[in-house]
């Protein structure tokens, strides 16, 4: 009821004796109260059922509530009426100035009270209105404390509230159930919650929580082991809520959440990457261990190939000097000594091929290679194709036929990969090296 010193109040006057209902009606009336346009919004029960009755036919904005009626009297009659009209703020009126009774009333549920004959229109008017707004108040808060008892429950957190000065603690019902006990089996005592704490993490908590009680953090944090039958990780987190005159920490509240499992998770994690190093390190040394061992090899092999460099130079220098000695001086015999065209010709032929084989022995070329394709007969015709001779030449040379030459000239093209016609047998062979 927002505005309630403006706006029109129904109100709900259980009151047995006429006298008392009377002077609640004109003070009403003074204060401007249960008056809409001319209007009144008061009604009147005699009775507890009547009011009962009345409240259910037309809901008031607010009960007077007399607690000594012919059917009812004392707690119980607030406690009925609660009963039948809940979220209905109930101003008790008594006849007697017992401040035991009103506060027993207040702890039931009504708002004010009110002694009969010691009360005027003032009174009244505030009386209603303070009762209107501490409704509204209470259900907020009502309301707030079931949002937060939802987000503490969907967060799965447990609380607790600790009175420093005295040492008490309060923990909610999921905070114990974290922990592997029922709410009545914890004292609510601070001692309770440090013996519950895992002794080797004692230096963790003390660097949050001191710090922040002595003013100089804004919330206290710490990640520790609680006393769980199965020995479980919380996440604490607390702030003080209330500090007295001279700064020192008088009430401090928080909440825990049990990350048994998030630790879990790291520590598989944890496993996992150091094996992972252990097997990069591993792998890294037997790498090295192989770049060492090719080192080895690869030095072994340049030694082997320098020495079989030396000892192709060695064996070509010994078979060029053989030839210079011993076949040279023969051949220039030979052709001193022949007249024939033809067989001179020939002897050119046998002179240039010993000249190539001596500059090529030891070394593997592509001319090499390709002739060691051919036959021995083949090699001839193709050293003589490439010296110029013609077909009729080189038969008569090898005492062969022209026919059979030209055999030998197609198997030579076909190993020398010659397909096309075009190309030229002699300028084929005389580019090859060596």
């Amino acid at each position: 009821m927002s505005e309630t010193s403006q706006q029109a109040v129904s109100i709900l006057a259980v009151e047995d004796d006429p006298g008392d209902f009377g002077l609640i009606q004109a003070y009403a009336r003074l204060d401007k109260l249960g008056i809409n346009g001319g209007k009144e919004l008061l009604t009147w029960a005699k009775t507890l059922a009547e009011g009962i009755a009345a409240a259910r036919s037309n809901k008031p904005d607010v009960v007077l509530l007399d607690l000594s009626l012919p059917d009812s009297a004392g707690l119980a009659t607030v406690q009925a009426m609660r009963t039948a009209l809940p979220g209905v703020p109930i101003v008790v009126l008594t006849g007697h100035d017992d401040s035991a009774l009103a506060v027993a009333a207040l702890q039931i549920g009504a708002q004010d009270y009110l002694v009969k004959g010691q009360f005027d229109h003032d009174a009244l008017g505030r009386a209603v209105r303070h009762a209107l707004v501490r409704n509204v108040l209470e259900r907020q808060l009502s309301e707030s404390v079931q949002r937060l008892e939802l987000a503490l429950t969907g967060g799965d957190l447990g609380t607790w509230d600790w009175h420093v000065p005295s040492g008490d603690i309060a923990f909610n019902q999921r905070g114990c159930e974290m922990l592997g006990y029922a709410l009545n089996e914890i004292e609510p005592v601070i001692t309770s919650w440090q013996k519950m704490v895992h002794p080797d993490d004692w230096p963790v908590i003390n660097a949050a929580l001191e710090p922040h009680l002595m003013g100089e953090t804004q919330m206290y944090e710490a990640e520790h082991r609680m006393c769980h039958k199965d020995g479980h990780w919380v996440l604490d987190r607390g702030k003080v809520v209330k500090r007295d005159g001279e700064g020192k920490p008088l009430r401090v509240a928080g909440t825990y959440l049990d990350i048994t499992r998030q630790k879990q998770a790291e520590k598989i994690l944890m496993d996992s990457r150091n094996c992972l190093k252990e097997q990069v390190g591993k792998m890294t040394s037997q790498m090295k261990e192989l770049r060492d061992e090719f080192e080895d090899v690869n030095t072994t092999l340049r030694v082997l190939l320098n020495n079989r460099d030396k000892d192709k130079s060695a064996a070509q220098d010994a078979m060029v000097r053989e030839m210079s000695q011993e076949v040279a001086p023969f051949l220039l015999k030979l052709k001193k000594s022949i007249r024939d065209h033809k067989q001179a010709r020939l002897l050119d032929v046998i002179e240039n091929n010993l000249q190539q084989l001596a500059s090529s022995y030891g070394n593997t070329n592509v001319c090499t290679l390709l002739f060691w394709q051919l036959t021995p007969v083949e090699i001839q015709v193709a050293s003589m194709i490439k010296q110029g001779l013609s077909t009729k030449d080189i038969a008569t040379a090898l005492s062969l036929s022209p026919e059979t030459i030209n055999v030998h000239r197609k198997h030579i093209r076909k190993k020398l990969g010659l397909s096309s016609k075009a190309d030229n047998l002699r300028s084929h062979l005389t580019s090859l090296p060596g």
